[in-house]
């Protein structure tokens, strides 16, 4: 089954509280779907990960560990007291335990396996993945292997042990009055069989009620959409490439605001009135993380301290010579960042490490220029289809899988294509801008000191604004950046697939400096580990 990438489910998302979308957003939505499989709270669990995985070095830092949590305790990501996760679940009544485990070799480096036990004792083992941006992927529930993505409604039938003919009966006679089907996927492990079934709307009452009394279903879930957009088969977008863009442009006499636009509600089904209502929620929830993060009281753990507040006084008492609208873009932007090392809400364009470039350039732009927020929309919807259109050959902007150019170097790109789209340029520029950054950013290594979203994630979101605005504003007067973005956005995976292991499993770099690893050694023997211990 392909599905055709989102906007707002794959680059101007999620919404969550930082640090991280792969590693705080991404546990809690594999915890969520786990909890929905169960049935219930679980009595126990035990969340194992990989030796040689991600995990090992950013569980903590990053806040996994209250991701798996609160989802397993049927809070999404967004949940008001997400940070008092432990003790939810004490009152829960819920034991949770964490462990390395040198067997799972499932999936890529941020893969878990959560052995739960019911409140009648029954043990289930679901293994997730978390791919990056916030997306996800539920490889097996006990032995029975699955694709769960978030994106369907899904309907899970638990039935005893059938041969694949008459799984197939079995399916044909359950499914065939059902309207708006996906997929329909069968499988059968040691114990059960398991049928699962993806629809792009809710399953009807009056089936799932007929399902309670049926012989051969021994049990069901339904497992609600995870992402904000529902895939839908019938659905399928007016463009899938860069050149695609410019095509349909020229085609349609439009921006590529306009394009942008039109693709989101062409994968979506919503209406023009729904994208953008809901991108104006996403600007909203951006300034507020911008206002909050350059509040001078700011405050987070780690192994920095906030300064956004700082040097935007700084670079306003006139004793340095002025970089124009960067002087607010990077301020914007590191107060994004702190804000979401806080845990406060941002929204991840694409991720939570790249959180503020695109926000600290449009918005600033934006206010430098006297732009109204339909403006602002417009750069936003820009900077997001370019992101879909970097999605290229397993690109889900994971830094753990293809390197920090993948997130920071991806972000870059977003903005540099939506500040063209406010500086009025074309959808051939706006590719162009982004294909420059790019190029620029090539070969970024994924490098968090301590495992936290801070060294040299802070600097390096301030610095990717001054690239994007340099190749928005070289590209619109006349800059040859020579390069397609197609071809940059492939040129990128294959060189993230070519960095060596040792320098995706978040351990190279800045992260073997001795003030790294001196402060990385503090941290695992001092207090990051309290409330878990605690627990």
């Amino acid at each position: 089954m392909k599905v055709f990438r989102s906007i707002f489910n794959n680059t101007l998302a999620p919404i969550t509280p930082g640090p991280s979308s792969s590693n705080t957003c991404g546990p809690a939505r594999i915890g969520l779907v786990s909890q929905y499989i169960l049935g219930e709270i679980p009595k126990s669990v035990v969340v194992e990960y990989d030796v040689d995985g991600a995990f090992t070095t950013t569980l903590y830092g990053m806040k996994s560990d209250i991701g798996f949590i609160n989802g397993l305790l049927g809070k999404d990501q967004n949940a008001p007291d997400f940070t008092s996760a432990y003790e939810n679940a004490k009152q829960a009544g819920m034991a949770v335990t964490f462990a390395q485990v040198d067997d799972l070799k499932i999936g890529g480096l941020e893969t878990a396996r959560l052995r739960m036990t019911s409140q009648k004792g029954d043990e289930m083992t679901v293994i997730g993945e978390s791919l990056g941006g916030g997306a996800f992927r539920i490889h097996f529930v006990d032995d029975c292997p699955v694709t769960i993505l978030g994106t369907s409604w899904e309907l899970l039938l638990f039935t005893d042990k059938r041969s694949p003919n008459a799984l197939q009966a079995e399916v044909e006679q359950l499914a065939g009055g059902l309207a708006h089907l996906n997929q329909v996927d069968c499988v059968t492990g040691e114990r059960y069989s398991l049928i699962d079934l993806k629809a792009a709307k809710p399953f009807p009452d009056s089936f799932l009620a007929n399902l309670k009394n049926h012989p051969d279903v021994l049990r069901f879930c339904v497992i609600p959409p995870i992402h904000p957009v529902v895939y839908d088969k019938t659905r399928t977008p007016p463009f899938e490439t860069a050149e695609g863009l410019v095509a349909y442009c020229e085609e349609h006499h439009c921006t590529p605001a306009r394009a942008a636009v039109d693709y989101e509600i062409a994968v979506t089904g919503w209406s023009e009135a729904e994208v953008r209502n809901y991108g104006e929620a996403l600007i909203e929830i951006m300034e507020g993380s911008r206002e909050k993060g350059l509040q001078s009281q700011m405050q987070f753990d780690g192994i920095v301290t906030p300064k956004a507040s700082m040097i935007r006084q700084g670079l306003r008492d006139g004793k340095l010579p002025s970089l124009g609208l960067l002087d607010d873009a990077v301020v914007s932007a590191l107060g994004i960042m702190e804000h979401s090392n806080a845990a406060g809400k941002i929204v991840c364009v694409p991720t939570g490490g790249s959180s503020g470039i695109v926000p600290g350039l449009l918005l600033s732009t934006a206010e430098q220029m006297g732009l109204d927020h339909d403006q602002l929309f417009k750069g936003l919807m820009v900077s997001g289809i370019i992101g879909v259109l970097m999605m290229v050959d397993g690109n889900e902007f994971s830094g753990g899988a293809h390197g920090c150019q993948a997130e920071v170097g991806c972000g870059t790109a977003m903005a540099a294509a939506g500040l063209v789209q406010l500086l009025g340029g074309t959808a051939k520029q706006a590719c162009d801008a982004a294909s420059m950054a790019l190029q620029s950013l090539m070969g970024l290594i994924c490098d968090p000191v301590a495992g936290l979203v801070q060294v040299p994630c802070l600097a390096r979101n301030m610095t990717g604004v001054a690239v994007a605005a340099v190749a928005a504003e070289t590209v619109c007067t006349g800059f040859d950046v020579f390069l397609s973005l197609d071809e940059m956005s492939e040129a990128m995976v294959k060189t993230g697939t070519m960095i060596p292991n040792s320098l995706t499993t978040l351990c190279s770099g800045c992260c073997l400096t001795p003030t790294s690893c001196r402060v990385t050694a503090e941290r695992a023997d001092g207090k990051e580990h309290e409330e878990w211990k605690k627990s």
